[in-house]
């Protein structure tokens, strides 16, 4: 595990190497400058984590002094498990909203669910256009150009929107599902069983 802390020699965030576990004394591998950085208090902030249009109540573990952002992942405690959630707002305790804060600011972390994400795919027939969702982890990847195998057709991913917007078109480009907002494929042909 690598440790990065703030180094006040370099003026910037840098890996430390542990020296004394005890006193977690650290020294800096840039310019080997000691340090001690006692491990952070842990603080329970409420979660709230979606999918689909369902909502899930749990809570994540930060760090004090931690700082959070909008599009961190989280793991959430819930009743059903735990789930992987990025960050798609912060509630503060003053009732603002924000998109970057500390631990200590925080009152509710707002998620969205990319251990498994919905994927929407719009299949092409000639003039036809027939929409679907599939269901798979956030981590897997779609690729232009893949074959996809639905019901007894093969179709072809020619494109991919972003869920920031981007169009990705060129052959062999992949996309994670979890940043997926929809998939484009052609017919390509019937199989023959």
């Amino acid at each position: 595990m690598r440790n990065y802390f703030y180094c006040e020699i370099c003026r910037d965030e840098k890996e430390h190497m542990l020296i004394k576990e005890k006193s977690h004394l650290y020294r800096c591998k840039e310019c080997g400058n000691y340090a001690n950085f006692p491990p952070g208090k842990e603080i329970s902030c409420r979660a709230i984590i979606s999918f689909e249009g369902e909502s899930e109540r749990g809570e994540v573990k930060l760090k004090e002094g931690e700082m959070v952002e909008k599009g961190d992942e989280l793991v959430v405690e819930t009743e059903s498990g735990f789930r992987i959630g990025e960050v798609t707002s912060l509630e503060l305790k003053n009732g603002k909203r924000s998109d970057l804060a500390t631990a200590e600011e925080v009152e509710t972390v707002w998620l969205r669910d990319v251990g498994e994400v919905a994927v929407r795919i719009s299949l092409h027939k000639r003039a036809v256009t027939t929409p679907i969702t599939i269901y798979m982890p956030g981590e897997s990847e779609l690729r232009v150009g893949e074959e996809l195998e639905i019901g007894n057709k093969r179709f072809r991913v020619s494109k991919i929107k972003t869920r920031d917007g981007r169009v990705v078109d060129r052959q062999n480009d992949s996309v994670m599902a979890k940043d997926i907002k929809r998939v484009y494929a052609k017919f390509e042909r019937k199989i023959r069983k």
